[in-house]
């Protein structure tokens, strides 16, 4: 399992170099039949998963309203990076490339097959960020080979032609950072670094159908300011701004709101007080956003807040049994996060204003819940048994409740 190698955190740091041409996506489909993860029952008794043994789990109180299905443990290692686009789950993959990720397939849970939707035609690549909103798929290639570059590649529906959005220049003096991304129909927002004509600048950019031309939303110079983490509803987008000290050595961390007009984006609006605002989402119920401890880098664990537009004051979420999170998710009703504690899996329910849990495994931390991600009602998160020799990791997916209901009805 590449785990180790790149993970959400780590892929924001990563460069290469620019790729050639790429091809349509091609059909296909790879033979890995899904695993349905059968539950406990209320007593919490251990059920077992064909593919990784028995679990040891507890079960909490939202485990009644899922059915987990997962995704077999021969192709799960083989995949990098794994998102939900709220109809299906997304991953990258090399099933023939020891060392690299470059290829795009979707699990679409009515089928469970895992479907090749991209090949890419440089074999030395991988796809480090990934995601979407159902048929409009957005992910970023580049090598592994330590070249200056990354692409970011946009498929505005199903069968579609990739578009070639953004790539780095080129330039060893532009930062290398891969970008972070949101799709939400109509609109797609990015971040990206360029150089200008007085040197590296740090990017806010954003398309619409049915042209998905670039346009920028702002621009910094990279040694004063960043931009990062955009989460798009509609013709809004939420994003964070990291600015540097004259010195560089600190930085405060602000999140704004800016609407998409037929002309333009208009002024934004500055919604945290602290100073240390990132990684904001937005969704029908609100913004949300995390904060890192004063004098952590905004990709350490943080807590979650959730904004009051009526007060105009954010106020800390709940989100135990987890005091630290990290790269939230947002989704049409919960959000999601990678918890501190990886034995412990809870989701925080924006319509019942409460965090619910799903399950707990023992403490030993021999069993654990890595890197979940939410869309739509679609939850998606990487499961993995120490127990086992060799480990087992496999990735796993949950319809959720949608709003307004107990149980999910898929799509």
């Amino acid at each position: 399992m590449r785990i180790a190698q790149v993970t959400a955190l780590a892929a924001m740091v990563l460069g290469g170099v620019v790729a050639c041409g790429v091809t349509a996506p091609p059909s296909g489909s790879p033979s890995a039949d899904p695993v349905i993860v059968p539950i406990p029952d209320s007593t919490g008794a251990a059920s077992a998963v064909p593919s990784a043994g028995p679990d040891d789990v507890t079960l909490l109180e939202l485990a009644d309203e899922m059915e987990v299905a997962s995704i077999s443990a021969e192709f799960s290692a083989g995949v990098l990076e794994h998102a939900s686009t709220g109809s299906a789950v997304l991953l990258s993959a090399g099933l023939d490339e020891p060392e690299a990720a470059p290829d795009l397939y979707r699990v679409l849970p009515a089928s469970g097959q895992p479907e090749l939707i991209w090949r890419n035609p440089h074999r030395d690549h991988s796809l480090v960020n990934i995601g979407g909103e159902f048929n409009r798929v957005a992910f970023v290639d580049m090598p592994i080979t330590g070249e200056i570059a990354w692409n970011l590649w946009f498929i505005p529906d199903e069968g579609a032609d990739p578009i070639l959005l953004d790539r780095h220049p080129g330039d060893p003096a532009v930062p290398t950072y891969v970008p972070s991304f949101s799709v939400y129909y109509p609109t797609i927002a990015w971040t990206a670094f360029d150089i200008g004509p007085l040197g590296p600048v740090s990017q806010l950019l954003y398309a619409q159908w049915p042209t998905w031309e670039p346009r920028l939303i702002a621009e910094s110079p990279a040694a004063e300011a960043e931009f990062w983490f955009p989460s798009v509803l509609g013709f809004s987008v939420v994003y964070s701004k990291l600015i540097y000290s004259e010195d560089g050595s600190s930085d405060e961390r602000h999140v704004y709101r800016v609407q998409l007009g037929a002309d333009g984006p208009l002024p934004p609006m500055r919604l945290d007080a602290s100073g240390m605002a990132t990684m904001p989402l937005m969704n029908q119920y609100g913004i949300l956003w995390k904060e890192a401890d004063p004098g952590f880098n905004m990709l350490n664990w943080g807590r979650m807040f959730t904004w009051d537009p009526e007060s105009e004051t954010a106020d800390l979420l709940d989100t135990s049994p987890q005091e630290y999170v990290n790269f939230p998710s947002i989704g049409e009703r919960f959000a999601a996060w990678w918890g501190e504690d990886a034995t412990a899996f809870s989701v925080y329910d924006l319509e019942r204003d409460a965090v619910r849990g799903i399950l707990r495994y023992p403490a030993d931390r021999q069993q654990l819940v890595l890197r979940p991600h939410i869309a739509g009602s679609l939850l998606v998160w990487l499961y993995v048994d120490h127990r086992a020799s060799p480990e087992i990791s496999e990735i796993r997916y949950s319809w959720m409740p949608s709003a307004g209901g107990d149980r999910m009805d898929p799509p």
